[in-house]
This record gives structure tokens, C-alpha cells and sequence, in this order.
């Protein structure tokens, strides 16, 4: 009896027939068919001209009430609650944008500023590698072991709640006013930018890639290397990021209440 539906070798070459007839489009010919955008349209497209005229609106605004002076004449009339958030200020304290150019023009060239700006960039430099070192292991630690997390972590919220400040007098009393006082007060600060972030990133790392990883065999020192790692790294970068800043701010803090 014959089947009606033909035989299988019928269908491949009813297939292979249907696959010759049809055309093949080459990757060129497809790049051509899609809309092409001109390189300039491109630039302009990520240039983003109208931030940067709102920019540029900022700024020249910002420079035309420093120039006048309008902002230092105080604006009676503006009062929130009782307080009054544009004061007059007195001539002895504020400088037109010429008179502070001028004085950079001076002062700039003088080699105790170089100096004075070495100091505190190697200050803020050093509190920056102590702490992102610190915060990364502390929060690798405080992500994967939860045991520690729950021993450390309420002293850890409880020294980040508090004012930074508030440890500038034992700082001084401990290591005097050198450079160290600045370092370990910036180091306080940074820290906690880089150990919280880190900390969560760890925590929040898909657990079923972990599931896959031990299902293959992997070691624990494979799963940190192969999963944890490429999981929170950009949150780390993020926070060193940021911390490097914070640093910086530190460093500067510490040399205006203890120098």
C-alpha cells in the first residue's frame, strides 16, 4: 500500500529544493539595508546638545551672581522659616572672580603650594589603598560568612552611624597632628564607602550560579574565583570609586581642624 504522505526522501528534497530557491541575503547586503547614520549625526546624537547648554546655562549663571555680586548683597526678602539663606556677606570675606584669578596667578607659582598639595594628595592617596583593601576584605568576610555578619555587624552600623568627627580627638590624642592623624581619619570615612557596598554585593550574589558551579564540581576557591568575583566587581569599582573622592574630602577635613 502506498502512503499518501510520500516517502522521507521525497521530503528532503522537497526541503533542500525550497532552501536553494530562496535567496541569500550577504551580511553586506543586509549592513546596506539597515539605515546607515552619518558619523556627525552620531556625534551630535551623543554630544547631547541640549545638556550641554543647560550646563553651560549653569554655569554662566552661577559666574554672573559671583561677578555682580548680587548673591553676597544678601536678599532680605527670601526667608525660610525665620532664617534667611542668602545673608549679606561681609566685603572683608567674599572677592570678585578677577581679584581671585589674580591672586592664583600668584600664589600658584610659589613652590609651598606644590608642597602644601603633595602632602595632602599622599594623605588622601594612602587612606584611599587602606581603606578600599579594608572594605573589600571586610565585606567579602561579612558576605559570605553570616555567622560574622551577625556578631560584627550591629558594632559596624553602630560606628557608621556616627559622626566621623567624633573621633578626630581620640585620633589626635593617639597619633598627635602629623600626617597619620589625616590618614586614619580619612581611612574611618572611606572605609565604610567601600565595606557596605561590598558586603551587599556579595550577598546578593545569584545563588543558583553557585548551585551550577558546585554541581560541576567546583571547588569553593573556584566559586569566589570564577563567580563571586566577576558578581561584585563593578560594585566594588563603584565604591573605590566614590571612595577615592571621599579620601580626598578626609584627608582635607583632618588638616583643617588639626594642622
Amino acid at each position: 500500500m502506498k502512503s499518501s504522505e510520500g516517502s522521507p526522501r521525497e521530503a528532503d528534497m522537497a526541503t533542500s529544493q525550497d532552501t536553494e530557491s530562496t535567496p541569500v541575503v550577504s551580511q553586506d547586503e543586509l549592513r546596506g539595508m539597515i539605515p546607515q547614520e552619518s558619523i556627525w549625526h552620531y556625534r551630535i546624537r551623543k554630544f547631547d546638545v541640549r545638556t550641554q547648554v543647560g550646563r553651560l546655562a549653569v554655569i554662566f549663571s552661577l559666574w554672573w551672581l559671583w561677578w555682580s555680586e548680587t548673591i553676597w548683597d544678601g536678599w532680605d526678602a527670601i526667608s525660610l522659616f525665620g532664617i534667611q539663606p542668602f545673608p549679606n556677606v561681609s566685603p572683608v570675606f567674599r572677592a570678585s572672580p578677577g581679584a581671585t584669578w589674580d591672586y592664583l596667578i600668584e600664589f600658584l607659582p610659589e613652590s609651598l603650594f606644590w608642597q602644601d598639595a603633595w602632602v595632602t594628595m599622599k594623605e588622601a592617596l594612602i587612606a584611599f589603598i587602606i581603606a578600599s583593601v579594608l572594605g573589600v576584605v571586610a565585606g567579602i568576610v561579612l558576605g559570605n560568612f553570616q555567622r560574622v555578619a551577625k556578631i560584627f555587624g550591629p558594632f559596624i552600623i553602630l560606628i557608621n552611624a556616627m559622626p566621623k568627627i567624633a573621633f578626630l580627638p581620640l585620633i589626635l590624642v593617639v597619633y598627635g597632628v602629623g600626617e597619620m592623624s589625616k590618614v586614619v581619619l580619612a581611612v574611618i570615612i572611606a572605609f565604610f564607602i567601600v565595606q557596605v557596598p561590598t558586603q551587599a554585593a556579595v550577598s546578593l550574589v545569584d545563588p543558583d550560579l553557585v548551585t551550577v558551579a558546585r554541581t560541576m564540581g567546583a571547588s569553593n576557591h573556584q566559586i569566589f574565583r570564577m563567580v563571586t568575583i566577576p558578581a561584585i566587581g563593578p560594585a566594588i569599582l563603584g565604591a573605590m570609586r566614590l571612595a577615592a573622592i571621599i579620601s580626598v574630602q578626609g584627608a582635607v577635613f583632618g588638616e583643617i581642624f588639626a594642622s
